[in-house]
């Protein structure tokens, strides 16, 4: 979280601070496809939405960090998720980007 973290950190505010320490444990690919979600999706259709929502959940079921918090939060109960990658400097835009990719046949219709 290094440049949003250090505004936050820095911010002055309790408000600022709980966001940034929720963020900060927070799995760095699911935040960056966050991220990218809202701003793609904010000049998006609502059918286009739909579309880019259901290839973002079948990508959060192909990937590692889904399992690994309810591993975390439900499993265990240890509240120490072990993300892959573990920074947002590690996750690649290519891999964000593969996440809203078209899933050819199994792709949501309508």
């Amino acid at each position: 979280m290094s440049l949003y973290g250090a505004r936050w950190r820095h911010a002055g505010t309790r408000q600022c601070s709980t966001a940034f320490m929720t963020l900060s444990r927070m799995s760095p690919t699911s935040l960056k496809i966050t991220h990218q979600q809202l701003e793609a999706g904010a000049a998006l259709s609502l059918r286009e939405v739909l579309v880019m929502e259901y290839r973002l959940s079948q990508a959060c079921m192909r990937g590692h960090d889904f399992y690994e918090g309810v591993r975390a939060v439900l499993v265990d109960k240890d509240q120490s998720p072990r993300w892959s990658p573990p920074t947002l400097e590690e996750v690649t835009q290519q891999s964000v980007d593969q996440c809203f990719s078209s899933l050819g046949e199994k792709d949501l219709t309508f």
